[in-house]
């Protein structure tokens, strides 16, 4: 439950936070290059430029320096806010905001110049594109999100929310940001996306080095499937149930094209869910309506 919290505030927020937070709190910037320099751990290739652009900033061939070890290379890195260099000093998180990533390719630093060219030569770029709206009157907010990797396939989803309030909330504290999830969409087309970009990391969390994952796996798999079947006709259909199993057994390698939808009236409390409240998902699923397609792609 709470993976699903975090993931629902962070959608909006997080990306944000991760690469908007200026050194220090300052008056209005001059201009983006400004912005780009007050930005702690990212840097420009020799061939990189900062440029403003209507409504926001973009930035080509960034560094993004994470540590002595790892780094993120992006070729093009575009984001569209209103008074965007009033707003980003002061830390406030940004009412509205899209932010469009290309060709972000993933460095582990080896300190070998053979081995970072070997590593670059097999890395596949990834595009990412988050678009966010809030309506600080009625409370609401509505994000789009998209990732994809070229051929290995992509993922999208929209989300909406109510009661969201990040009234005094700056961009080192978006936790505290409240609101309600009431509806979500995902659709992913799957040709190696999982098993390339998320089944690595997911895997070396969950399990021991020296564990066979495989037998965990069919169990969690069965839980899984038989808690969904669980659940009333009316909230999951039996067509529904049977695309939402077929992803569940393709896991972790789940090829294929899928979508899987939700909508609330009573929603998803960001802060239960933050608070691991056991009773949460039960209210959730009350007036819940989940659907889903798809099957695994064809050998």
């Amino acid at each position: 439950m709470r993976l699903i919290g975090l993931f629902a505030l962070a959608l909006p927020l997080l990306p944000l936070a991760v690469s908007a937070q200026p050194a220090t709190k300052s008056k209005t910037l001059a201009d983006c290059a400004a912005l780009v320099a007050s930005i702690p751990d990212i840097e420009l290739a020799p061939e990189g430029m900062v440029e403003d652009v209507e409504g926001g900033c973009r930035a080509t061939h960034v560094i993004v320096g994470v540590s002595s070890m790892l780094r993120y290379t992006i070729d093009e890195v575009t984001i569209l806010t209103p008074d965007i260099l009033t707003t980003f000093p002061t830390g406030e998180i940004f009412e509205d905001a899209t932010l469009d990533i290309k060709g972000m390719r993933f460095g582990p630093q080896t300190h070998s110049p053979l081995q970072d060219y070997i590593i670059a030569l097999s890395t596949v770029p990834m595009d990412i594109r988050l678009a966010y709206t809030t309506e600080p009157e009625a409370l609401t907010s509505n994000v789009d999100f998209e990732f994809g990797a070229g051929d290995l396939g992509h993922i999208k989803a929209s989300a909406s929310l109510s009661d969201f309030d990040n009234t005094d909330v700056d961009l080192t504290d978006v936790e505290d940001v409240g609101g309600t999830l009431n509806a979500l969409d995902v659709t992913m087309k799957d040709r190696g996306l999982f098993v390339a970009m998320f089944a690595p990391a997911v895997l070396n969390m969950v399990f021991s080095p020296v564990e066979d994952p495989r037998p965990a796996i069919a169990e969690m798999q069965e839980t899984a499937i038989a808690t969904l079947a669980s659940l009333p006709e009316t909230t999951l259909s039996t067509a529904s149930l049977e695309a939402l199993s077929a992803f569940i057994l393709a896991m972790p390698d789940p090829q294929g094209d899928w979508s899987v939808s939700f909508t609330s009236e009573t929603g998803l409390s960001l802060d239960r869910l933050r608070s691991d409240d056991p009773t949460a998902l039960a209210e959730f699923i009350a007036d819940t309506k989940i659907e889903a397609t798809g099957e695994p792609a064809a050998p």
